[in-house]
């Protein structure tokens, strides 16, 4: 419902709308309606939950999670590093047994159903190798995922010219209104070793011998994956 300048403000700091997030609220939808694509308006709210998740990380988990993606080389601040924050605030779940992410909200707003779509959406991705399979430029492209099988037209003209049929990237997919879209912070598999990544987790996928009715085991799995699939891309990098 619509706030009305005199209102109380919605962050529940008493003050009147106008005097307390009427301008930030303002700017904020400005910059929103701004938007393009249905990738920016993702990256856009996507930023925001990260930003409210990060304080749920609990501090000694999140050095395990560091040791466990970086091994000896763990930076000292291994958040800056976009695919580790990723599986930080989305696949990782603390004691209460559900990532970051899948409550995270901004403190001084509400969020709205879109948003909380959104929301749900990250909390059930997973990190994956991905092969261009198609690649339209102004249109966008089509990436095969090598974990689950699945082949889904991603329509953002800016991919098209950042991706080239052949190539393979490790990164996430998330669905979002039915509209699939490849989440920034994906990395480039070295082209000389694209096969042998693929080949590699089609080889750990049929040792799981996971149940093909199973999704939650299927979800955990794929997420427990993300650590030793990160360290081949960029091994197979360097």
């Amino acid at each position: 419902m619509k706030i009305g300048r005199n209102d109380p403000c919605h962050c529940g700091s008493g003050n009147k709308y106008k005097k307390c997030h009427q301008a930030e609220d303002e700017a904020r939808a400005r910059e929103e309606k701004s938007l393009e694509t249905h990738a920016e308006w993702v990256e856009f709210h996507g930023r925001a939950l990260r930003d409210a998740a990060r304080g749920a990380l609990d501090a000694g988990a999140l050095t395990d999670a560091a040791a466990e993606w970086f091994g000896d080389a763990a930076p000292a601040e291994p958040l800056d590093d976009a695919a580790f924050l990723q599986h930080a605030l989305y696949d990782r779940p603390p004691a209460e047994g559900e990532p970051a992410i899948a409550h995270a909200a901004p403190a001084d707003r509400p969020l709205s159903d879109p948003v909380i779509a959104l929301r749900a959406a990250l909390a059930a991705s997973h990190a994956s190798l991905h092969e261009v399979t198609e690649s339209k430029l102004g249109r966008g492209v089509r990436l095969k995922d090598h974990l689950t099988e699945a082949e889904r037209w991603i329509a953002d003209p800016a991919l098209a010219e950042r991706l080239q049929p052949l190539e393979v990237v490790f990164g996430r997919v998330v669905i979002v209104d039915k509209r699939p879209v490849l989440l920034e912070g994906f990395e480039k598999v070295a082209f000389r070793g694209r096969k042998r990544a693929i080949l590699d987790l089609k080889a750990r996928l049929a040792e799981a011998d996971l149940p093909a009715d199973d999704a939650d085991a299927q979800r955990r799995w794929l997420r427990a994956q993300a650590p030793s699939l990160a360290r081949r891309v960029r091994e197979a990098r360097a």
